[in-house]
């Protein structure tokens, strides 16, 4: 006679039975496969994909009261999802909108679950201090919250409990002129401790940012992992500045000082002290399982199993994967020189005396891309239906160089030099770098000609919300940005290519795929969307639990994936 299990009736391994063993394990997967009523199977290949993005796997969540209370914490004296301007912490501690701030997507990727900030001195969200017993008169204790931006280069505050006016200075968070994030304090007044971070944070993707003090010493976390310390002796400031969510020192008739330029979602101030657990804690996302018991009663696992799949990025891209058909789209499956975009303008190859030929594609696929060398003056057709003017416009491709020497321009249309889009590698030497123009106004991006393949996005609107007007993105990382944008005129005839400059000067030596025009402003999640598109899914690689599952509850999985490949597939199962 065959035992099974109570809650899945799966059969025991019997002692001397091996032809079991494979019966058994197949009735295991079948059952993890099936789920079941106890809600078994969590996961299926799901993909990972990038914070911001609908149903992604990295990491956050729409944080309750309940989160903090559920590590022993106290719940925290405000919590701000912002969606709205309501408090969910339970005390009621509403925002006030100065200057018709705006609420978009955040970073789960639905609607309405952030605060939009546009760098404008005369927005912010804030609670007028109340007196001696304000609530964020913090001694000691914890703030954070999840922050984007794409501005570089700029002071900006997206939490603060600052004045304006000498010596109420209390705490922040504030992301430099380097593009790190730091957590200021103040024991005075009017001195400021800093705890300075090292990560790039000015790169339009969302990073989680924790500030912790003690007494003793000032901590900062950036997406869960501390960043800086600062020694501190004593208490905070009891300052009656305002809380500022997207600024500093904001009040009713007062201006904010260092505006965020970009969206903060999130925000929360405690007066625990957060542990190093208790920040990745916060930072994971939650996914839901619906397992019992043997009574019906939700059940905590008490175990989970873990495979990561892993797929080759640089898929050929389709018109579905854009918001609309883009006006060009050149994917050169199968060496095919068409248009799949609205445009429909087949490319002709001008190799001169050099040669343009089709090789492998960015994920590998054989006749996928194109690669040029010596005099050549690429592939051409005509710009006529491209975007002009200060319209809306996204162009990238992925592409592939290497030399010291490697310089050329690899994507343009447009007037030459004076009024064209183009995207070209400058700065021959020991490391090239690549480049954005937009007629004389340039953004200058990394070294990224390495013999490996990069995508290269590059996005153009004269309405942005957040006031950079252009943006350039290397595997969807924001790399640079600008505010100006300069009129494109069209000129016709050949003035649309790949691997020169327009009128085919400037050839360029190295491979290209995936090359394509979108008459409209790309968003960041939308660039990371293009950048995840992959092809061939791989075999399945089993993961330590402890790598990325945080906490067990009853209704769900708290795990992060950072450090996966957006195009990751993920399989988890729990089990009682």
């Amino acid at each position: 006679m065959t035992l099974t299990t109570p809650n899945r009736g799966l059969p025991y391994p019997e002692l001397g039975d091996s032809a079991d063993v494979p019966r058994d394990i197949k009735a295991l997967a079948l059952a993890l496969d099936s789920g079941g009523a106890s809600g078994l199977n969590v996961l299926s290949q799901a993909q990972v994909r990038d914070i911001g993005e609908q149903g992604q796997r990295r990491a956050g969540r729409v944080l309750t009261a309940t989160d903090f209370t559920n590590m022993g914490l106290s719940a925290p004296l405000g919590l701000w999802n912002l969606g709205d301007l309501t408090d969910a912490s339970g005390n009621g501690r509403v925002l006030s909108n100065k200057g018709g701030v705006a609420f978009t997507s955040g970073i789960t990727g639905a609607a309405l679950e952030a605060a939009q900030f546009a760098g404008s001195t005369g927005q912010a969200l804030y609670i007028a201090d109340t007196g001696a017993a304000d609530p964020f008169r913090i001694k000691t204790g914890s703030w954070g919250c999840w922050f984007r931006t794409a501005k570089r280069g700029a002071q900006q505050r997206p939490l603060s409990k600052l004045s304006t006016a000498a010596g109420n200075f209390v705490w922040d968070l504030f992301v430099d002129a380097t593009n790190v994030a730091n957590a200021d304090v103040s024991l005075n007044g009017t001195a400021l401790f800093p705890a300075v971070g090292v990560s790039d944070v000015c790169d339009d993707r969302w990073h989680f940012i924790v500030a912790t003090i003690d007494g003793t010493t000032l901590r900062l976390y950036v997406d869960g992992a501390v960043e800086g310390r600062a020694t501190v002796a004593g208490p905070l400031f009891a300052g009656n500045g305002p809380l500022n969510i997207g600024g500093y020192g904001a009040d009713g008739s007062t201006a904010a000082g260092s505006p965020h330029y970009g969206r903060v979602d999130e925000a929360f101030v405690t007066s625990d002290v957060l542990s190093d657990a208790q920040v990745l804690n916060l930072y994971c996302t939650r996914i839901t399982h619906t397992l019992v018991d043997t009574l019906g009663s939700p059940a905590a696992p008490t175990g989970v199993l873990l495979n990561v799949r892993r797929r080759k990025r640089g898929g050929p891209l389709t018109v579905a994967n854009f918001p609309a058909q883009p006006v060009r789209l050149h994917n050169f499956t199968a060496g095919a020189l068409t248009d799949l975009g609205s445009n429909g303008v087949t490319l002709t190859s001008n190799p001169g005396t050099g040669a343009i030929v089709s090789v492998a594609g960015a994920d590998g696929t054989k006749d996928g891309a194109y690669s040029f060398s010596g005099a050549h003056t690429g592939l051409s057709a005509t710009d006529t239906g491209l975007p002009a003017g200060t319209s809306s416009r996204s162009y990238g491709c992925w592409f592939k160089g290497s030399g010291a020497t490697n310089v050329g321009t690899i994507f343009a249309w447009g007037t030459v030099s004076t009024a064209d889009a183009r995207f070209l590698v400058s700065n021959p030497g020991t490391s090239p770098t690549v480049t954005a123009f937009n007629a004389a106004d340039q953004i200058a991006g990394p070294a990224a000609i390495d013999g490996l393949w990069h995508q290269a996005i590059i996005v153009e609107d004269n309405a942005a919300g957040d006031g950079v007007k252009r943006k350039l993105y290397i595997d969807a990382r924001l790399v640079g940005g600008s505010t100006v944008l300069n009129s494109i005129t069209l000129a016709g005839a050949n003035r649309f290519r790949l691997g020169a400059n327009q009128d085919g000067s400037s050839p360029w030596t190295g491979q290209v795929d995936g090359a394509f025009v979108h008459a409209g402003a790309l968003t960041d999640t939308q660039v990371r969307a293009l950048y995840n598109i992959g092809s061939q899914a791989l075999s399945a690689s089993p993961k330590t639990n402890g790598s990325h599952v945080e906490a067990l509850e009853t209704t769900g999985v708290l795990a992060q994936f950072a450090a996966l490949e957006g195009t990751d597939l993920v399989d988890m199962a729990v089990s009682a």
